[in-house]
């Protein structure tokens, strides 16, 4: 059982975890420690307690990203092994870059002493610290717990019958350790911009150093290249290149014809690649055009029933467009004064 001395910063928000009840017996310096905790945060701080059952349970609603500083179990007894949904809780408290400081009861790398409630080891605690989001997460201390505190705690907390074989067995294996860990520097579900845009023009000296080596990379060293020689492309070129084509220079030669291109149909070897014959004239085939058989408009079978019913019900192919309705098999005629002219001199 070791006392330890807790200092602030002015101006810092401290958050105090611990486990109290009425018959408690550390309420006293649990008060204690807030008093003189309030005294070095000043006016411009805060001290606050909240019961570790209460965070576990979710009865306690902590502020987020609100505390500089948090420190569970801070006085004798540490029997609270804090698990993973406390921590979780504890880090949302926490401002970004904030310390969390534990106070818990670990055995050494061996088994669990027998009938110990203390199961977690160090490197345990670590994990659980890590799990829960913290980073930098280490063993600030650990002193052995002695034989008579055992007995007290086998007593008084964990209600165990035989105390004194506890103690015994127990002694030299349990260590009350001091653990420390911070929260990253950004808060949970935070989000940042990422460019990828041009690089300014304001860059630093380094960064166009940097640049201008990279795109020298790319270039050839024609110096120390000794063998290879780079030719000027402009003394490949003579005066001649050099001078603009006018348009008698581009005409054709006299006597010579242009190329005709083959006909579909070519019967004069141009389309073989042979000299075209110019008496084997190549001359389009006409078209036969294939002849018209007379609509027979009495014999005429209907395909789709409905040309005797009118030019509403007839398709636009019918022979008896604009013909009026009929019988089937019936010859149309036109009569009465539709044979006779309608303007009347």
């Amino acid at each position: 059982m070791s006392s330890t001395t807790f200092t602030a910063e002015a101006g810092q928000n401290i958050l105090l975890v611990a486990r109290a009840s009425a018959g408690a017996h550390n309420l006293d310096a649990l008060q204690q420690l807030r008093d003189e905790l309030v005294k070095q945060v000043g006016s411009g701080g805060k001290v606050d307690f909240e019961q570790v059952d209460r965070i576990d349970e979710g009865a306690a609603a902590l502020a987020s990203a609100y505390y500089d500083r948090i420190i569970a179990s801070p006085v004798w007894p540490h029997v609270v092994e804090h698990n993973n949904r406390v921590l979780g809780k504890l880090l949302l408290a926490l401002k970004p870059s904030g310390i969390l400081e534990i106070h818990e009861l670990i055995v050494d790398g061996s088994e669990a002493a027998e009938l110990s409630p203390v199961t977690r080891t160090r490197d345990e605690l670590l994990q659980q610290l890590k799990f829960a989001g913290f980073v930098d997460a280490q063993i600030a201390g650990a002193e052995v717990v002695s034989e008579p505190a055992l007995k007290a705690l086998a007593a008084d907390y964990w209600k165990l019958g035989d105390v004194a074989h506890f103690a015994a067995n127990a002694c030299e294996r349990i260590f009350e350790a001091v653990s420390v860990a911070k929260k990253p520097a950004y808060n949970v579900g935070a989000a940042a911009a990422l460019t990828f845009g041009k690089r300014s023009k304001n860059s630093t000296s380094d960064s166009d150093g940097k640049a201008d080596s990279a795109k020298k990379a790319w270039l050839i060293n024609v110096e120390s290249d000794d063998e290879a020689e780079i030719e000027d492309q402009d003394d490949l070129l003579e005066e001649e290149d050099f001078a603009k084509p006018d348009a008698a220079s581009l005409a054709r030669p006299d006597g010579i014809k242009p190329k005709r291109k083959a006909c579909k149909n070519c019967t004069c070897g141009l389309a073989d690649g042979l000299e075209p014959d110019e008496s084997l004239a190549c001359k389009p085939k006409e078209k036969v055009k294939k002849p018209t058989r007379p609509v027979d408009l009495v014999n005429v079978k209907s395909a789709c029933g409905n040309c005797s019913l009118g030019d509403a019900f007839r398709c636009s192919s019918c022979p008896y467009l604009g013909m009026p309705a009929f019988k089937p098999g019936e010859k149309v005629t036109l009569g009465g004064s539709m044979l006779h002219d309608d303007f009347m001199p």
